[in-house]
């Protein structure tokens, strides 16, 4: 991580600290106060049956017996494993191992390349380390990875030794400790020894884009975006760097993260400006991210683009356009694509299928899915893990269907069963699911522990969160951003605002920055007890690292200053809020209501009620109520009789405390006409709430 963001969050951190110094002991709950400016918060009472029904204990020892004991008999998936793999077939990259060792390659180099010079006669340490890495091409292991580190260590720490080393050892260390715990700084030592050997041998004037696309790579594994962002900007700003195809295409993943057309279009401008290779994976890019943007006219375009230049199509950039119509929900789009393989001769294969599955089920073409899938059957394709979920099978339906077909199922295919069964609140499921699992020999990856730990904390188990999450550093897995704003949200929730201090130090010590869901939640947690500085420090980091704040971001800020009374800084917030181009929803309008409220200003707080109404919101049954007691202080009756009537006419549900007020008004202002008819709308709201 850079080493300016690191300064950047040490004021956050030392303000999250006397944040935490003043809340005692076991209050990290929200006050009562902050509770009403922000509406309840999710609760785990819900879930009460859910959690009954789920043994942590039986997963707690599911998770020992597939991360702690597969370490001693080399399961460890290989570092070429990605989260998600691409589907197409390209020339293998510099950034993977089998391609910076390829043997034949080596065997008849003849030329210098940038990466490695034969014509370097190295020392006896060096050829011993080359040896190792030779070996461990293929290894699986973590001990072969752990080895090749530990010899290059005792290399790289001898000045002499370390001049003599050329790119790709360098290359090779990083690429084997990509799938190791604190991979972050460890590539972050290397690359900087890297660059210090081409000072020694003044090769500073020509960077190798190559060894900071390792690193970039590992950032997006991990879910931190905002740093491979930042990495690139970096590169940037070293004139001597010039940008290659996968540095391009990383750049471009990062376009589908956040659905970014237009952006990515730009790039592929400046690739070809450049004159950087466009390849079939480059377009295969850019049509997954018209999918991700809805657009399937743009990715038809670079589709039908592709031949024009030369570049080869497979199955996989028929499914990215199939997937782009599948988006935006249009059939007879995905037909044309479908009947377009058949003609060019590309077989189907399972994704093809899920996404028409897909398709169909988004145009409500209910009956058709069936028939598809028997044709597909016809064809010898079986239904896997992809077209099954697709239907809204059953998390274990599915994994019995693919067990009795025989059907490959791989650590992701696991994974997704897991998630579906955690967002559809199965979580009595997860054990079997992770049971069948370790029987297929499988070992979890970060997204099986990430699933874990946010199924135990939304059934309020955070000391089994906890333990899952410990349970991923003995196992040697890198938890990801997804997986550390998980535990910083549940240690917030369910623990203490110290402990997830802790849990967030630990982020940025792996190198990770946190990401704005990590800064919603520290800034929910804290509502009423950061104070207005706090508030102003965070809001500052987050600008310094690129972090937009959202709707949850600005209705937490705007929270604690109304709490504060400071209803200055509400309005500073609000002109922020209108430059980010954040727009209010219900939560934000029902929030400053309260807030003037409470600070005594009722012509604010009924401004604030018309604009609500203006927008299209409609004010909850607290809101109303707050909003008739004020008006009722203030000798405002008729106005209270008004908006008993607006809370009919806008359909808000009426409660006990909203009869309450009207009763107190008709006594106080003598509205005996108006009465009679309240009371028989009380006996009917008794009779459907009290029967």
């Amino acid at each position: 991580m850079h080493r300016n963001a690191q300064r950047l969050l040490r004021p956050c951190l030392a303000c999250l600290e006397r944040t935490a110094a003043r809340i005692p002991p076991g209050q990290h709950q929200r006050t009562n106060s902050s509770t009403f400016l922000l509406g309840s918060t999710s609760s785990t009472t819900g879930n009460a049956s859910l959690s009954s029904r789920f043994s942590t204990s039986a997963t707690s020892q599911v998770i020992r017996a597939m991360t702690l004991d597969d370490l001693d008999d080399g399961s460890l998936a290989s570092p070429n494993n990605t989260r998600s793999q691409g589907r197409h077939t390209t020339t293998p990259s510099l950034l993977s191992s089998s391609s910076i060792d390829n043997e034949a390659e080596e065997a008849q180099q003849e030329l210098r390349t940038p990466f490695f010079d034969p014509a370097v006669i190295p020392p006896e340490q060096i050829k011993q380390y080359r040896a190792l890495a030779d070996t461990i091409t293929t290894s699986s292991t973590l001990q072969e990875h752990e080895r090749l580190i530990a010899v290059y260590r005792s290399i790289a720490d001898d000045p002499l030794l370390l001049q003599q080393m050329q790119p790709k050892d360098f290359m090779q260390a990083m690429n084997s400790c990509r799938d190791m715990y604190r991979v972050i700084p460890r590539m972050r030592h290397i690359l900087t020894e890297f660059e210090k050997s081409r000072q020694q041998h003044n090769h500073h004037e020509t960077l190798l884009p190559e060894m900071y696309d390792i690193m970039l790579k590992a950032f997006v594994k991990l879910s931190d975006f905002r740093s491979a962002s930042n990495m690139i900007e970096e590169m940037k700003r070293k004139k001597a760097m010039r940008f290659g195809t996968s540095t391009y295409h990383v750049m471009l993943d990062l376009c589908k993260h956040e659905r970014d057309l237009g952006r990515a279009r730009r790039l592929l401008k400046e690739m070809r400006e450049h004159k950087v290779e466009v390849t079939s994976a480059t377009y295969l890019l850019m049509m997954s991210i018209c999918g991700r943007a809805k657009n399937p006219k743009m990715a038809r375009e670079y589709f039908d683009e592709m031949p024009l230049l030369g570049l080869d199509t497979d199955v996989s950039h028929y499914n990215a356009l199939l997937n782009a119509y599948a988006h935006s929900k249009d059939m007879r789009g995905a037909d044309e694509v479908f009947e377009m393989m058949a003609e060019d001769g590309i077989p189907a294969d399972q994704y093809t299928y899920a996404a028409m599955v897909k398709t169909l089920k988004a145009t409500d073409r209910h009956g058709d899915p069936a028939a598809l899938i028997k044709a597909m059957k016809e064809n010898g394709t079986v239904a896997n893990v992809k077209i099954l979920s697709v239907f809204g099978m059953d998390p274990i339906g599915i994994m019995e269907d693919c067990k009795a077909n025989k059907v490959e199922m791989k650590v992701g295919d696991f994974n997704t069963l897991i998630v579906r069964a955690l967002r559809s609140n199965q979580f009595a499921k997860i054990p079997t699911i992770m049971q069948e699992m370790q029987a297929r020999g499988l070992r979890p990856d970060v997204v099986t522990f990430t699933a874990m730990v946010d199924a135990n904390i939304k059934m309020g188990k955070y000391p089994e969160a906890r333990e899952v999450f410990r349970a991923m550093e003995q196992a040697n897995i890198q938890p990801d951003v997804i997986a550390y704003s998980a535990m910083i949200a549940g240690a917030l929730s369910h623990s203490s605002v110290q402990e997830s201090i802790g849990i967030l130090k630990d982020m940025i010590d792996d190198g990770l920055l946190p990401n704005r869901h990590t800064f919603n939640s520290l800034l929910s947690a804290t509502v009423g007890e950061m104070g207005s500085d706090g508030l102003v420090i965070i809001r500052r980091t987050m600008d310094a690292l690129g972090i937009k704040p959202d709707r949850r971001s600005f209705n937490a800020i705007l929270s604690s200053h109304a709490l504060e009374g400071d209803m200055d800084k509400v309005r500073e917030t609000l002109d922020d809020m209108s430059r980010t181009r954040v727009e209010p929803d219900a939560l934000t309008y029902s929030i400053l209501i309260s807030g003037y409220l409470q600070n005594g200003d009722l012509r604010y707080s009924m401004e604030w009620y018309y604009k609500m109404i203006e927008g299209g919101f409609k004010p909850a049954p607290f809101v109303m109520n707050n909003l008739m007691s004020a008006l009722h202080g203030s000798g405002q009756g008729q106005q209270v009789l008004m908006l008993w009537r607006e809370m009919g006419r806008l359909r808000i549900r009426k409660n006990q405390r909203s009869y309450e007020i009207l009763f107190e008004i008709c006594d106080e202002f003598g509205l005996d006409d108006q009465r009679a008819e309240i009371e028989e709308e009380f006996k009917t709201f008794l009779v459907h709430n009290f029967e």
